[in-house]
């Protein structure tokens, strides 16, 4: 009998608590991004409140940082785009985070937060954890490519008003990356006869697309066809028109949600596609990380 769509999370929720156990094991601890509690959180939902791991790379050099969200449609986070991912650039000399951002029902907007929220934390402790702050990379798969396009056109420079010093910092991220998350969810059309003017500012408002600012980072784009390519061509065309460098791979082969597309925690082994994490390492060490 196939899996309701709540056994489905479940099941992905209980996958998720147990890389955080795994990772317990190895002595890698995660860090609440807000002391007081984030804003708009729910504690009755009994999700874990957003925090951050760090996995850092072999030595003392103070190097660049990539912070991973994992995909799960907003509805749970799936272990094989976070540990594994993080453990493949770490391997590649690059410091890495995993971040744990809220879920439903939290709003989107709440996991664009914990995302920029990350991005200032990391600049604020960048020091004692041998990051460079002017190389600091927001990515995400599916739903987590979403957040990093999301907070990359969401950013602000600091609030030096603020009473909490991490929000005196910077949330721009230095690069984005989207792996299957290149979303334009004001670009959907769901009927060729009619056109709801509030549900398009709505969608609009939440569409990294319409939402696309001169100054954002410059973007590494990766999806596989079994999601439509115009999301990326689309993206690619507006970083294009702003003059925002970028890079986009699109690969014929693997399904949505797999990954490293290496075969990992039982996802599609598609070696030709696989080639994308080596890709994306390639293009941040280009770029000093």
């Amino acid at each position: 009998m196939a899996k309701t769509i709540e056994e489905h999370r479940l099941e992905r929720e209980l996958t998720w608590i147990e890389m955080w156990n795994d990772l317990a094991a190895q002595g890698i601890h995660p860090v609440e991004l807000w002391e007081n509690g984030a804003p708009n959180y729910i504690p009755a939902e009994r999700q874990a409140p957003p925090r951050i791991a760090v996995f850092p790379a072999q030595g003392e050099n103070v190097r660049g940082l990539l912070i991973i969200c994992a995909g799960g449609g907003f509805n749970f986070k799936s272990r094989q785009e976070g540990k594994p991912v993080a453990e493949y650039f770490q391997k590649k000399g690059i410091h890495t985070a995993i971040l744990d951002y809220r879920c439903k029902p939290h709003t989107t907007m709440d996991a664009c937060a914990d995302g920029l929220r990350a991005v200032r934390w990391a600049r604020y402790h960048a020091k004692e954890l041998h990051i460079r702050p002017d190389k600091i990379a927001l990515s995400g798969f599916s739903a987590g490519g979403i957040l990093t396009a999301l907070a990359s056109t969401h950013f602000d420079y600091g609030n030096p008003q603020s009473d909490d010093p991490i929000e005196r910092i910077s949330s721009r991220p230095d690069a984005a990356l989207l792996f299957y998350g290149a979303m334009a969810r004001a670009l959907l059309i769901s009927s060729d006869l009619s056109y709801d003017i509030e549900a398009q500012r709505e969608a609009a408002k939440h569409d990294p697309l319409k939402c696309m600012r001169n100054d954002a980072p410059p973007f590494f784009i990766f999806q596989t066809h079994a999601d439509d390519p115009r999301f990326a061509l689309s993206f690619g065309k507006e970083l294009a028109d702003r003059g925002i460098p970028f890079e986009i791979h699109t690969f014929n082969g693997g399904r949505h949600g797999q990954g490293l597309y290496d075969g990992s925690y039982g996802m599609e082994n598609v070696p030709h596609t696989a080639h994308w994490s080596e890709l994306a390492a390639e293009w941040l060490i280009q770029q000093g990380w």
